[in-house]
């Protein structure tokens, strides 16, 4: 789930496609000092991380990031475009989640 662009808050079901000008054509995309100035306007802070939670999302992913760097730990390789490694489907798995697959990837037009 993604939010959805522009300045209203709703989502919709989108793959990690960074590509928005080209998936989003004729949607007017505000600027992020537009979209933060207009949280501050209304005293919206879901989109600001407390110093407390970054503090420990670091402590978390700190020494993941040092293992990678060191070669101890090696990231999962996928095909770019992909849902992932089939190991993240396999770990989703064990955890009893059922993909509904409603969702229809459509690639974007370069």
């Amino acid at each position: 789930m993604v939010k959805k662009p522009g300045l209203q808050m709703s989502t919709i079901q989108s793959e990690l496609d960074l590509s928005y000008r080209q998936r989003y054509q004729g949607v007017v995309i505000p600027e992020a000092y537009e979209r933060l100035i207009l949280d501050t306007i209304r005293g919206d802070q879901q989109h600001f991380v407390r110093r407390d939670e970054l503090r420990a999302a670091w402590e978390i992913f700190t020494p993941l990031l040092h293992q990678i760097d060191n070669g101890e730990l090696k990231p999962l390789a996928y095909k770019p475009g992909s849902r992932g490694p089939p190991e993240a489907d396999e770990l989703l798995s064990k955890a009893g989640y059922v993909q509904t697959h409603g969702y229809i990837w459509i690639p974007p037009t370069l």
